[in-house]
């Protein structure tokens, strides 16, 4: 069916200006509410510094991050990771176990690291991979530099491996054993 131009301009009219008035008597319009942004992944050096000041508080209250934080500690570090440590843990474990702790690479934890202010950055970051220097900065010669291989796990950066800053090879963590 054709619509005459005469009336269809002058019913058009009519109904804006009474869509105009209702609109008007009725209030505000509410604004719609914003559309959320999908989830950005969190950078790596986030991710490790929220880790290290974690890891570092779970010691200070004398627990074991592995065992007594299971599941926020996987929430860390990457899964090949996880298994290597536990394995480690096991009592057939075969060969010397390296002393100290993995995670800060020392024989020994340093009271300021505990207390101290953790800072991290990220060395360098490409698709589903990142190098990052932490840096654990205890008062003076407490400063204790961390180097981590992270890799990007489900839209979550997670520990790789953990080397320290002064023994780290020149060459890219992707290319470096687990453990």
């Amino acid at each position: 069916m054709l619509i005459r131009k005469g009336n269809f301009l002058k019913r058009k009219s009519a109904s804006l200006l009474l869509a105009g008035v209702l609109a008007s008597l009725a209030g505000p319009v509410p604004a719609a509410a914003p559309v959320a942004p999908t989830a950005a992944v969190r950078a790596p050096d986030a991710v490790a510094a929220e880790f290290y000041g974690w890891y570092l508080e779970t010691l200070d209250a004398d627990q074991d991050p592995l065992s007594d934080r299971y599941e926020r500690f996987n929430a860390y570090v990457a899964k090949p990771l996880v298994d290597q440590l536990l394995k480690r843990l096991q009592p057939a474990s075969v060969g010397p176990q390296p002393p100290g702790d993995y995670f800060l690479q020392s024989a020994r934890i340093q009271g300021a690291w505990l207390h101290g202010r953790v800072h991290a950055v990220t060395l360098r970051r490409q698709a589903r991979s990142a190098d990052v220097l932490v840096t654990l900065d205890g008062d003076g010669d407490a400063k204790h530099e961390l180097v981590l291989a992270m890799v990007l796990d489900n839209g979550t950066w997670k520990i790789r491996h953990v080397n320290r800053a002064a023994l780290i090879a020149p060459e890219s963590s992707a290319s470096q054993p687990i453990i």
